[in-house]
């Protein structure tokens, strides 16, 4: 036994002292110490705000990735990196046409570089700069409406400044981010005052394009008091009381809770009516609708196509006839739900989430404002085509009357 005990010690004791003689650094696993060949440039297709480069990596076995490195037209030193396995790379966030140098290097195992490949892009003109022209701003209902045009479905902010003259200058207010073809959104929240806006457009590198200036005066756009509504059921409309649900929850300035809803039941037909008592004479602006959120986002009984009534004088109504439900009633604006991402029912985005925790708006026309205290809400259609409807939160403005 002792004989063997003394072997294995002398054994291990050569294999440490050749390990050690071996080599006193140390390597990643499977390094061979010697730098890859030549990255080499097979075409650049230039594109807004960058360019693609396809490339074939050098044939050395330990070659990990592909780097390029390069500094974009704000000096800013920057890397991208693919996998060997991958024949192409792509440089964006230029805010700027011109030419750039980008340096190209195979790296290994043992972060071993090959020599510089040089090539020369040209990046064509960058969303931020193409969005910029299209830009168009219009007066609404408590601020602006701005109107775009983004063909590349870039991600970028609208971002609104307004001139302070506390500090004699344009200030930052707030941005509305998008990545949508085209759209439009209002900014609101401004005083019904002669106001100097301006807006420009910024990307996620922090290029930003020229300000285009507005100077206007939003139409007045005061918020209802919700502690105010109340439903006022009339004959054919539905209870939103059910399933443990309380039809107070749809203006108790809570939302994007599954669980904070008015809801119907499920046994009759499409389409669905709701009165509620504003509890003020106003002429109506635009109001908000959330859906019910959480997992029950753009599906279930959310409201997916409804037409808006209104009323003043709730007595002046002629007798219910259900072949003509809204009989009396002033039909305000006809609705259809959007959903951002497009996506089927039971799949959905950030952005959706997003879109809908701000609030649906629908604005009704500026041209043809009526007084009124009651409004009339018919579901023709809901996002999971069942026979329910769910409401989140409603929210009204406009003009209230003394």
């Amino acid at each position: 036994m002792k004989k063997y005990i003394g072997l294995a010690i002398f054994v291990l004791a050569i294999a440490l002292y050749c390990g050690c003689q071996a080599d006193d650094g140390h390597h990643p696993y499977g390094s061979d110490g010697v730098a890859p060949g030549l990255v080499t440039v097979n075409s650049i297709n230039n594109i807004p705000g960058g360019a693609i480069i396809h490339f074939t990596p050098p044939s050395d076995v330990d070659v990990l990735y592909v780097q390029a490195t390069f500094k974009d037209d704000q000096g800013r030193h920057r890397e991208v990196k693919v996998s060997h396995v991958i024949d192409s790379l792509v440089i964006e966030g230029f805010g700027q046409v011109g030419d750039y140098k980008v340096i190209l290097n195979a790296v290994d195992r043992g972060e071993n570089f090959s020599e510089d490949t040089e090539v020369t892009i040209s990046p064509l003109t960058p969303p931020v700069q193409l969005i910029f022209p299209t830009l168009r701003g219009e007066v609404d209902f408590g601020g602006i409406k701005v109107s775009y045009e983004n063909p590349l479905k870039a991600e970028v902010s609208l971002n609104v400044i307004v001139f302070d003259e506390t500090q004699d200058d344009f200030v930052y207010r707030e941005s509305f981010f998008t990545s949508q073809a085209s759209g439009s959104y209002t900014f609101r929240g401004y005083e019904a005052v002669r106001t100097q806006f301006g807006v420009y457009v910024e990307d996620r590198w922090e290029n930003v394009s020229d300000t285009i200036y507005f100077e206007v005066t939003p139409i007045p756009d005061e918020f209802l008091d919700k502690s105010l509504f109340s439903v006022f059921t009339l004959q054919g409309d539905k209870d939103f009381n059910d399933y443990g649900f309380n039809e107070a929850q749809m203006w108790d300035n809570r939302w994007s809770d599954q669980w904070n809803c008015g809801h119907t039941d499920f046994l009759t037909n499409l389409p669905h009516y709701l009165t509620v008592n504003l509890g003020v004479n106003a002429k109506l602006s635009r109001f908000k609708l959330y859906q019910r959120g959480g997992d029950e986002l753009y599906k279930h009984g959310n409201p997916k196509r409804f037409n808006i009534y209104g009323v003043k004088d709730i007595n002046s109504l002629p007798p219910y006839n259900p072949a003509n439900p809204n009989a009396g009633w002033t039909l305000l604006k006809e609705c259809v739900s959007f959903k951002p991402s497009g996506l089927p029912v039971g799949q959905t985005t950030a952005e959706d989430h997003e879109y809908q925790n701000k609030g649906e708006d629908f604005d009704f026309d500026v041209n043809n404002l009526i007084e009124v205290k009651y409004i009339r809400i018919e579901v023709l259609e809901n996002w999971g085509s069942i026979n329910g409807t769910v409401i989140g939160e409603l929210s009204f403005w406009g003009e209230i009357s003394e």
